[in-house]
């Protein structure tokens, strides 16, 4: 590859890039992950494809706001906290917290194949899991 290539590759990322901080929800995710896979230099594709997993996880908190307000949805029938969990593969728990005092919805470390170094349940076994007092 010649620098030409290279130098247009990098113009072409960098204005991805500026599109993105210019948009917002899916757009700029949509944006990021072309910038990310167009980038040669590997910290500068490590750099993008964090980007996008930030942006993908406030694109889906900004769209649960919208599915709780029933908008775009058929008859403007608002969902509950147990749907969304449903469809982004999420606890209710974790769908209402997140989604209550947070600004992105996540996978918890598991789900996305982290281990947390700890081998053994966080609570004795047998013993009830605290109920919850999240809306629906």
């Amino acid at each position: 590859m010649t620098q030409y290539d290279v130098d247009m590759f990098v113009a072409e990322v960098d204005q991805l890039v500026t599109q993105a901080g210019q948009a917002h929800g899916a757009e700029r995710v949509e944006l990021l992950a072309r910038a990310a896979s167009s980038a040669i230099d590997p910290l500068r594709r490590i750099e993008l494809l964090m980007l996008v997993a930030d942006a993908a996880g406030r694109a889906a908190h900004a769209a649960a706001g919208s599915a709780r307000k029933g908008e775009g949805r058929p008859q403007g029938e608002p969902v509950t906290y147990e749907q969304i969990g449903i469809a982004a593969g999420l606890t209710r728990d974790v769908v209402y917290r997140q989604h209550v005092h947070g600004a992105a919805l996540s996978w918890p470390p598991a789900r996305r194949g982290v281990s947390t170094g700890r081998s053994a349940p966080s609570r004795p076994q047998g013993e009830a899991e605290p109920r919850s007092e999240v809306p629906t």
